[in-house]
């Protein structure tokens, strides 16, 4: 059984061995003053009237199997009795929370943490590392993990919507550091509820601290507004794409209908090779992407729900998707730069697509390069696409996801619901009033038979 052992520190037993008389702890007791307490000499510590007088004393077992003794101090006897009872309690039931263990900085339990990504994709781990680097650390690096209050991580919260809050951004070309600016809902909650959280947890896996503070704190809620996406026209994608192509080149404007009608990911578009396409059969398999390796370079990896998929292509399409791939190897990328090789969609971006919606007048329409992704949906939806075919050509984990999104986008049904619902009730209801009718008529028909047949018998039997 775990036991917690008190010491009294400031009496001790005599030079024989005898414990301090009932007389002199009762005199201890109720003195104001320990110096002034009738406590002979022989039974006072060294440490007798200075400090703490109690001392919970215990051992714990550490992972390589040795004993190590941890200690905590009172003032009275009452609240180590109850430390004790409440310790021996925890270490019983697995509870057990060494009191030291909060005293880690916060910075150090992360860095521990992120030596445990092992199975995240690179630039999933090179966000963790920025959002720790840039927005967390700047505050809470350098404060215990027992420092850390969820008052004050609120305030820390409204901070970073008002964008007032401690950060390690870059700085700008006068060589100043830029300043922090009011964050998203979405950015907000990664912050908080996906790496600070994240780490708190491992805390509590390590029994460091007994809870994830991170996931108490209200976040800014996340409202996904039709408003806030822009669903483009044919007309205006067409006029995009015909800009792109004629200020840059025809793959420019390729790639622009290519994101709008099929749905896919621009670094997903990108990562496309020729050996990916079924020309005649119209689909393409969608097994990588680039992402930024966490150091602000390209590789190649899975998809973001890390399963590869097979989308559908626009027949219009295929003529221009086979005349970029004739005369290329298969492991040759579909979207090519001007010079051969892979297209860096941050350089794409800033050489082709703000050029182009500058162009076409509508830098000012929060149009961007996830509205062509956006556009695609609405077109399919428009014209009868089911959630469980959407969610396969965008690529989403589950439909829910796609739902969530695009839910909006669906036509109202109700009234058609209600309209099948009720003519299933009359429809219910005319056969069953049929089928009554019909063995209504059976019976009859049953019992005129059977009276016929009575009727005679009763003649026989009278005569």
């Amino acid at each position: 059984m775990a036991r917690v052992t008190i010491d009294d520190l400031w009496l001790k037993d005599d030079d024989d061995g005898n414990p301090p008389s009932a007389t002199a702890r009762r005199s201890l007791a109720n003195a104001r003053d320990p110096q002034k307490a009738r406590v002979p000499e022989k039974w006072r510590s060294n440490r007798y009237g200075s400090g703490m007088r109690w001392r919970c004393r215990w051992f714990v077992v550490k992972p390589d199997g040795t004993k190590q003794s941890k200690t905590k101090a009172f003032d009275k006897l009452c609240d180590a009795e109850e430390f004790q009872a409440a310790l021996e309690d925890d270490i019983r039931r697995g509870r057990y929370i060494d009191p030291n263990a909060d005293q880690r900085l916060f910075r150090d339990v992360a860095d521990q943490w992120i030596e445990t990504k092992l199975d995240i994709k690179p630039s999933t781990l090179g966000r963790y590392q920025r959002e720790l680097r840039v927005y967390i650390n700047p505050t809470w690096g350098d404060k215990t993990l027992r420092e850390i209050t969820l008052k004050d991580l609120q305030s820390w919260v409204t901070g970073l919507q008002k964008g007032d809050y401690k950060a390690e951004l870059p700085v700008n070309k006068k060589g100043v550091m830029r300043k922090p600016k009011p964050l998203s809902a979405r950015s907000i909650r990664n912050i908080v509820k996906v790496v600070m959280a994240a780490v708190f947890e491992y805390a509590i896996t390590n029994k460091w601290i007994r809870e994830n503070l991170a996931k108490q704190v209200v976040t800014p809620k996340i409202e996904t507004k039709d408003e806030d996406m822009v669903f483009l026209t044919v007309p205006e994608v067409e006029l995009l794409a015909d800009t792109a192509a004629d200020n840059g080149r025809d793959v420019d404007g390729l790639l622009i209908r290519f994101l709008a009608y099929t749905g896919v990911r621009i670094n997903e578009a990108l990562a496309l090779q020729i050996q990916d396409l079924d020309f005649k059969g119209r689909k393409a398999r969608i097994r990588r992407t680039w992402s930024d390796d966490g150091n602000g370079k390209m590789q190649l990896g899975t998809p973001k729900n890390g399963e590869a998929r097979t989308i559908a292509l626009p027949g219009s399409l295929i003529a221009q998707l086979e005349k970029l791939a004739e005369d290329q190897s298969k492991s040759e990328f579909l979207f090519r730069a001007k010079r051969g090789g892979y297209i860096h969609d941050h350089n794409w971006r800033t050489r082709v697509w703000y050029p182009t919606v500058k162009a076409v007048g509508m830098e000012d329409e929060g149009v961007n390069i996830h509205s062509l992704r956006h556009t695609y949906a609405s077109i399919a939806i428009a014209n009868g696409a089911d959630v469980k075919t959407l969610q396969k050509q965008l690529g989403h984990a589950t439909a829910s996801i796609t739902l969530d999104i695009y839910a909006a986008l669906w036509p109202e049904r109700l009234n058609e619901v209600a309209d099948a619902v009720d003519q299933a009730r009359l429809d219910g209801i005319a056969k069953a009033k049929e089928e009554a009718e019909k063995a209504k008529a059976k019976a009859a028909a049953k019992f005129k038979k059977a009276e016929s047949g009575i009727g005679h018998d009763e003649l026989d039997k009278a005569a």
